[in-house]
Order: structure tokens, then sequence, then C-alpha cells
């Protein structure tokens, strides 16, 4: 009789495109933790420095870790979406290669996703490296109660999108509809499509520390995301558009509050796009 293997109940997954400088520190911090039962699987985006060895070498030495490199860079979508669909935990966070998670960030989100149903995500707190914990600003506070009034906390100032390297429900999370399409805001989008299926938490324990080396805060994504004219002058324009289905079916007030801030993001990027002075990670 053949020997059954469980899958994994947690599934990790690292898109990388030249992450030498960080990988290593951020691959040790998800080996120790204190909850072990996951699988990592890394997708490198045909990295040019020296990626593939390092992550051979931890590749070789723990069974758990899954390696792909593509022959020729496919995008950061396709790569974010390839360690997600070849997952097969229960649950699923994205790691960048230059995050670090306190040891037991694992243990402590499995442990309360395990014992609250209605909720869809958690994390612990979040914050950029060199940085305070700071929920407004880092955009990982909970977020509970009603549809509407999830979706509505979301908005109301500009922030960091921290909930998006969250502990999600992998089943809630692989059918949102916004993961095959980028755009500026389309992190928020995503996120904004997990929180209209249940709630999310931010527990008071653990941490999360996000890196400041990504493409988000390079200074160029507002020019990257400029397709046509109209991102001139509305460059949410499609995360509006997504918003609008989003919000089917909350009130009438509750929609006009949310758009209220929605022209505030605009404007503030309308301003940012003009004189560089906002940066944030997607």
């Amino acid at each position: 009789m053949e020997e059954t293997t469980m899958p994994p109940r947690v599934s990790i997954g690292m898109p990388v495109y030249n992450g030498a400088k960080f990988i290593r520190e951020a691959l040790e911090s998800l080996l120790e933790q204190t909850f072990t039962d996951f699988e990592l699987i890394i997708s490198d985006n045909a990295s040019t420095d020296g990626t593939e060895l390092i992550c051979r070498e931890y590749a070789a030495r723990d069974k758990r870790i899954r390696y792909v490199r593509w022959p020729e860079n496919r995008g950061a979508l396709a790569n974010f979406n390839f360690v997600l669909f070849e997952s097969v935990g229960e649950y699923f966070m994205w790691n960048a290669c230059d995050d670090i998670r306190s040891l037991d960030y694992l243990e402590l989100n499995c442990y309360f996703l395990d014992r609250n149903l209605e909720y869809v995500a958690s994390t612990s707190p979040t914050r950029y490296e060199g940085r305070s914990f700071d929920q407004e600003r880092m955009g990982d506070g909970a977020l509970e109660g009603a549809k509407s009034a999830r979706i509505s906390n979301f908005f109301g100032y500009w922030h960091a999108n921290g909930r998006f390297y969250s502990l999600f429900r992998s089943s809630i999370l692989k059918k949102n509809i916004f993961l095959k399409h980028d755009f500026l805001g389309s992190d928020w989008a995503i996120v904004l499509g997990v929180i209209s299926e249940g709630k999310t938490m931010r527990l008071n324990q653990g941490y999360l520390v996000l890196g400041r080396s990504g493409f988000s805060n390079s200074g160029k994504i507002l020019k990257h995301y400029r397709q046509s004219s109209i991102h001139y002058v509305i460059p949410f324009i499609d995360l509006i558009k997504s918003v609008v289905l989003i919000c089917s079916g909350c009130s009438f007030f509750v929609k006009i509050k949310i758009f209220k801030d929605l022209f505030k993001l605009n404007m503030l990027a309308v301003k940012a796009s003009v004189f560089c002075q906002i940066k944030f990670k997607f």
C-alpha cells in the first residue's frame, strides 16, 4: 500500500529578481519559523546576480524549498501569480526577497485563522526597514464589521499596502478576479477583493519588516503605469473601475464616502507625479 503524504498547511511564495543582496536573511527568517509545516516556492525571474546560486544552496539543504528559475524575465505579475497557483497549502502568503518576519509569525497567524473562520487573512504589526510600526501608514490594521465597513475603512489616507503580505486563506485568494491585472493600485484591488469576502486581522504579536529595495520605492512607479493620456489626469482610473465592481451592494452613502476618498487619493497621485514626493510599496 502506497504511503500518502499530506500537503503542507502553509505555502509561501517568494518571487525574486536580483535579490542576492538580501535573500539569505529573508530565507533564514522563514526556514527558522517555529511553525514548520510549510512549503516555500521561489520563482526566479532570470536573475543576473548571485540569486540562483544562493537559492540552489538553500534548496539542497531544505526539502521544503522548491526553486524554479525562468530563462527570461516574465515580469512581476507572472512571477507573483506563479508562486500562488503552484501552491497547495490551506494558507498562502507572499514574501519578498528582502522581507523579514518574526520567527513566530506563521505560528501566531495560523493559530488565529484556524480558530476564526470568518477571517480570511491575518498578519502581525508591519513596518518598513528603519521605520516604526504604524497601522495607518502601513495599511495593515484589522478590517472587521460588515463588508461595506471593511471596504470603507480601507481608504481614507494614502498608505502602504501591508495587508498584501498577510497570511491568506488560499481558496479565497486564488479566486480573486484582480490577480491577472497589472495597474497602479492593483495590489490594493487584490486586497479589496479579499476583504469583500471576509474580515482581516492584525495581531498584537509578531512582526513583519518590509524591505525598501522594491520597484514601488524607486520613485518610478507612477511613470511606469502611465499607459495613456487619461493616466496623467486620473492615475488611479483602473483602481477606480475595480472599486466600482467591489462596491456592488454597498449603500449609496458608503459609495459616496469611498469615491470621495478615491478622489483625494487620485489628487495626491497627480501631485506626486509632478513633484515625485510620495513613494509607496506594491
